[in-house]
């Protein structure tokens, strides 16, 4: 009963602790921002700049389309239609006069940048409405989802491309439900060293929805410091190593000053050879409209053979 408790409340529209839809009108939305700020936002913009680009693909996902977007990578990461639009800026740092130029009449921010809310301010004095908000792991997501397709005068359950990754995503927690669940613990390895994921990080909140234990899942914010005496003591199933920067670098390193140690042998995972080196386009950043194959991906490692039972 408590997993079924969990699953549910996982999966609730929610977007963040403070963010919310608190009023929806024939016109417009109002919405709580991260910051506690309560914005009304006209419904169906049709000049939309994204200053996120996990933003670009759930704006899509909802229905709606954009006409500026922020430098990445890769524009392959993009909706095809998005690919060759003028660009903002950069990622943390969208350039104020590159959104006016585009005439928007909403602008899509990131809370957690403090460039992105002092645009917000900017573009607010110019006139032009903005909204600032989080994008971290499947909570915010979902959020997300629910917002753009209110905005974009829609509903998630009505939207083919909405429905479709709430429905599928739901599907695999609810089929895990049923079984077993292991502990894991989730390492997040960096150049300057390791550390363990919480439940509120990306990682964390899909390892919680598939009912499964995270050794620090009662650690406060995203991430704590790592402790090999905590997971010797907490021997979990499963340890999954999340890496952010050069993966083939940092699996080395892990294997290096982790896995070379004598005591390692004596963990469970290890015996079992069920450690897994995580894809960072799945589990370390926010994976969008692929979080159905995440999910399906994270489920196979936690529990083996599942789709077959």
């Amino acid at each position: 009963m408590r997993r079924v408790l969990l699953l549910a409340a996982a999966l609730l529209p929610l977007c963040g602790l403070f963010a919310e839809v608190l009023s929806e009108s024939a016109g417009a939305v109002v919405f709580r921002q991260p910051d506690g700020k309560a914005v009304t936002l006209r419904k169906k913009p049709e000049r939309v700049v994204a200053c996120y680009a996990s933003f670009v693909q759930v704006w899509y996902a909802a229905g709606g389309k954009v006409v500026g977007i922020p430098l990445v990578r890769s524009r392959e990461a993009l909706p095809e239609a998005a690919r060759k639009l003028p660009v903002v800026g950069g990622l943390t740092t969208p350039n104020p006069e590159k959104v006016l130029a585009l005439k928007p009449d909403l602008v899509l921010l990131l809370d957690k940048f403090e460039k992105h809310r002092a645009v917000s301010e900017v573009l607010n004095r110019a006139g032009v409405e903005t909204v600032l908000l989080e994008c971290g792991n499947y909570t915010d997501f979902s959020g997300l989802l629910d917002l753009f397709c209110r905005l974009n005068g829609t509903t998630v359950a009505a939207h083919p491309e909405g429905k479709r990754i709430t429905d599928e995503v739901a599907a695999v927690c609810r089929e895990v439900s049923a079984l077993p669940p292991p502990s894991a613990a989730i390492v997040f390895a960096a150049t300057h060293g390791f550390k363990l994921e919480g439940d509120e990080s990306n990682t964390g909140t899909m390892l919680k929805m598939l009912g499964a234990g995270n050794i620090a899942s009662g650690i406060r914010g995203v991430r704590a410091g790592f402790s090999f005496e905590r997971l010797l003591v907490e021997n979990p199933d499963v340890i999954l190593v999340v890496t952010m920067g050069d993966a083939e670098a940092l699996k080395e390193k892990f294997r290096r000053e982790i896995m070379s140690q004598e005591a390692w042998k004596a963990l469970k995972a290890e015996k079992e050879k069920r450690v897994h080196f995580l894809p960072a386009d799945l589990f370390l950043y926010q994976p969008g409209t692929r979080y159905p194959e995440a999910f399906r991906y994270l489920a196979k490692l936690l529990y083996p053979g599942w789709e077959d039972k």
